[in-house]
């Protein structure tokens, strides 16, 4: 069977089936902290994967984002009718959740509201405080949930998340380049430097460069900035792992029932192609302009000029995918392949950056 899906800790590690990993993987995982999964199937992983979501074709002028959302929002609605589920989004107060949840509000009628659960906690209405107010309390039949968010996944809804908005619209490492001001210089200079903050050592930033660059290479679109190459790595090598990472941090045997009633909102193939095809909305100079057209759609919602013109992305999924406090020392290294059946080891935190001979 071919391998679906591996968390950081393994493919960290530098050993997969007992089979030693190439440097140049090891090396791109560390960098992205994420076990990838090449969706070009360019790179040499050194074992067989398969890819869920090929690179759509791009045909003709894509779809404008506000539209996508409320089409996305009325398929699951559609869904969640015809199958007679509640709709529980995971909302964090962030961008991407917002969108999500807002599309979805917009998608029903108030009298169909006890469908639409969001899950949240004292963080996420810290971060978004007036959207709670206004439009979550006193309106939709929320529920209070302490991490791990996957402990609150009952078997019977839709789960929404607002999963892949980062890798639509760039990456939390260009963060600090916007500020600075490299993000729009040519990539070929600024990776290295980039590199070399991370591993210290020349060869290790000129070997992962090689890797990369193939991959690199099979853009549909040229890659010339530090803030394309960023969009289009996250966008290509990290997607998968987003995509199952939630499921499989259930540590349910079902993971395979839990992924297929997961609709992470900006998985839709009409947005993966609206982000290859719309640099203008990507790319910015401010952290403040940071998914602007995402903001857009919840200030045509909300009118909330301070959110539009303020808010900045914050990371909110580490806060609610595990428990610290519960999991102690334990860390995990995980597998899991075409039969949705994870291959975990427990390990020592202590351990979590030794590699395995």
């Amino acid at each position: 069977m071919s391998v679906i899906f591996l968390n950081s800790h393994r493919a960290k590690s530098g050993v997969l089936n007992g089979q030693p990993l190439p440097e140049g993987y090891i090396l791109a995982c560390k960098f992205f902290d994420c076990g990838i999964i090449d969706r070009t199937a360019t790179l040499d992983q050194g074992f067989n994967y398969e890819v869920l979501d090929p690179i759509p074709e791009v045909l003709g002028d894509a779809t404008s984002f506000a539209a996508i959302c409320d089409l996305v929002a009325a398929e699951i609605v559609a869904r969640a009718r015809a199958e007679d589920r509640p709709i529980r989004v995971l909302w964090s107060g962030g961008i991407d959740s917002t969108v999500a949840l807002v599309a979805l509000i917009k998608a029903l009628p108030e009298e169909e509201y006890f469908r639409l659960v969001p899950l949240l906690n004292m963080i996420s209405i810290n971060e978004y405080p007036l959207f709670f107010r206004r439009y979550i309390l006193h309106k939709l039949p929320f529920q209070h949930c302490l991490p791990p968010i996957t402990q609150h996944f009952g078997d019977r809804e839709l789960l929404v998340t607002g999963e892949h908005g980062d890798q639509l619209f760039g990456s939390d490492k260009l963060l600090p380049l916007i500020v600075n001001g490299l993000s729009e210089e040519p990539w070929e200079n600024v990776l290295p430097l980039h590199l070399y903050e991370k591993f210290g050592k020349a060869k290790k930033v000129d070997r992962l460069i090689d890797y990369l660059q193939p991959q690199v290479g099979t853009a549909p679109q040229p890659i010339n900035s530090t803030f394309e190459l960023f969009w289009w790595l996250n966008y290509s090598i990290k997607w998968q792992q987003v995509s199952l990472r939630l499921p499989v941090f259930t540590f349910r045997p079902d993971v395979k029932e839990i992924f297929d009633r997961t609709h992470h909102f900006f998985r839709d193939a009409r947005f993966q192609q609206w982000s290859i095809a719309n640099h203008p909305n990507r790319a910015c100079t401010r952290l403040s302009d940071y998914k602007m057209v995402a903001k857009e759609y919840i200030h045509a919602f909300t009118d909330d000029e301070d959110y539009l013109n303020t808010k900045t992305k914050e990371p909110s999924l580490k806060h609610v995918i595990l428990d610290r406090a519960t999991q102690g020392d334990d860390r995990y290294r995980i597998v899991m392949s075409t039969d949705y059946q994870p291959v975990i080891e427990t390990f020592h935190k202590n351990l979590k950056n030794q590699r395995i001979v």
